[in-house]
């Protein structure tokens, strides 16, 4: 890590009119990492000179983004492939900064309070309606219905601490609360909307509230027995209602529509949703570098974001 007295002398030519010398001087940060990102941040909010100010600005967002990019390129080829885990990546597209232990310590205590509450619950309705009580009313979470396609809505870190979100990222949210309480709830990608699905349990003991582990394996579990809306304050439906959702938006039902999708899966659909936010705010670099993150997950070419921008 460079020292201060290193970081003060690369600000003093940040200034100079030579992109050689620029070009070097983020070569430089570059080789650090983005452990230099709190470090130049700092230099960025306190410095008075617009020029400075705007190269130290768009050197963080350089480092970010190939930072960024080699994790998403990590995170595409883990195994395990953690919710979370890409969640808290692309929150860093616009917060490199952002502070995961906030949100960890977050997800612990509402899990903590969740779990107290459900050795009341004796089947999988109840334990739903109790999550729903301790997210959505204790906690406060609702969907963003007045500035819906806002990009922070796609940031689960904002969505925590805003307590509004969109409906794909509020069910991020829930889903990870419910998978480490053992609730077998996984995503589903309908059209122009985002839902969850409860499946049946067909190891008995499986899903142990105590005991579960921070993520669960669709494999491990059965046929679904009813779906959630995180954006409706935990709504529970059937299978019927799908089909009348869907005949009403005038699209032919699919079986993907009715079964859980994969994280990556999930993962494409909030980025198609930011670059769609920011396709709004014509911000035409983000757009960009979102592409970027798209290709990285196997959508390369898909900029636009179709029928994602109602959900």
């Amino acid at each position: 890590m460079l020292t201060e007295s290193e970081l003060q002398a690369i600000l003093v030519l940040l200034d100079d009119s030579d992109d050689e010398v620029l070009e070097a001087i983020e070569s430089r940060l570059f080789s650090e990492g983005a452990s230099i990102i709190p470090q130049l941040e700092t230099l960025w909010v306190g410095n008075d000179d617009p020029v400075k100010a705007a190269r130290i600005e768009q050197i963080i967002q350089n480092i970010n983004h190939r930072d960024l990019g080699m994790r998403f390129e990590n995170w595409m080829h883990s195994e395990q492939r953690d919710l979370l885990e890409a969640c808290l990546l692309v929150g860093r597209i616009q917060y490199p900064g952002l502070n995961e232990a906030v949100v960890n310590n977050y997800l612990d205590k509402v899990r903590l309070d969740a779990w107290m509450a459900l050795y009341s619950a004796g089947n999988p309705l109840d334990r739903v309606k109790i999550l729903n009580h301790i997210l959505f009313e204790r906690n406060g979470i609702a969907g963003n219905q007045s500035n819906y396609h806002a990009p922070d809505n796609s940031f689960l870190h904002k969505v925590i601490e805003t307590r509004a979100g969109n409906p794909i990222t509020l069910s991020c949210l829930y889903s990870i609360l419910a998978q480490r309480l053992g609730m077998p709830v996984f995503g589903v990608n309908l059209p122009q909307h985002f839902i969850l699905a409860w499946c049946e349990e067909e190891t008995p003991g499986i899903s142990d509230s105590y005991n579960a582990p921070k993520s669960l394996n669709r494999s491990d579990y059965g046929k679904v027995l009813f779906y959630i809306n995180p954006f409706s304050h935990g709504q529970i439906f059937l299978k019927k209602n799908i089909d009348d959702f869907l005949a009403a938006i005038k699209t032919q039902p699919r079986p993907e529509f009715y079964e859980p999708c994969n994280n990556l899966e999930i993962i494409r659909r909030v980025l198609r949703n930011l670059h769609f936010s920011y396709g709004e705010l014509q911000n035409k670099d983000k757009m960009n570098r979102i592409s970027d993150y798209m290709n990285i997950l196997g959508m390369r070419g898909e900029t636009s974001a179709q029928d994602e921008d109602e959900n």
